[in-house]
């Protein structure tokens, strides 16, 4: 079982341009102030952006390496709220791949946090 699994992440899309995720907010989530901790947003992100590549690239011929995350929280999530993850690419040539993630609240649309996760397609040496 993986970490998507516990928080119950789902996917929504998964194209080579978008992947779409949501997630329920729950109690497990929060920081001591009440609200999504910036650890699970700047995850999801990650993870939306990392499985985007790593789904449409062929892995036999090349592994998607995390270079860096800058992750920028906006406003305030709340327990009972589910967020939506959405990334799509800034640049697709290359070795390296960024790739956009903005997050929001599906209770107001609002955007909560925006990200963007820089990687490299290293060669697999057989």
């Amino acid at each position: 079982m993986g970490l998507c699994d516990i928080l119950g992440v789902e996917v929504v899309t998964n194209e080579e341009d978008r992947y779409v995720t949501h997630m329920k907010v729950t109690k497990d989530v929060l920081q001591p102030h009440g609200v999504l901790h910036g650890g699970v947003s700047a995850f999801l992100a990650e993870n939306a952006a990392s499985e985007c590549i790593t789904d449409h690239t062929d892995i036999n011929q090349v592994h998607a390496l995390g270079l860096e995350l800058i992750s920028t929280h906006i406003m305030p999530v709340f327990e009972g709220d589910t967020v939506e993850t959405v990334a799509t690419p800034l640049h697709k040539g290359g070795r390296i791949r960024v790739m956009k993630v903005e997050q929001f609240r599906l209770s107001d649309g609002a955007m909560f946090n925006a990200s963007q996760m820089t990687m490299y397609l290293k060669k697999v040496h057989k």
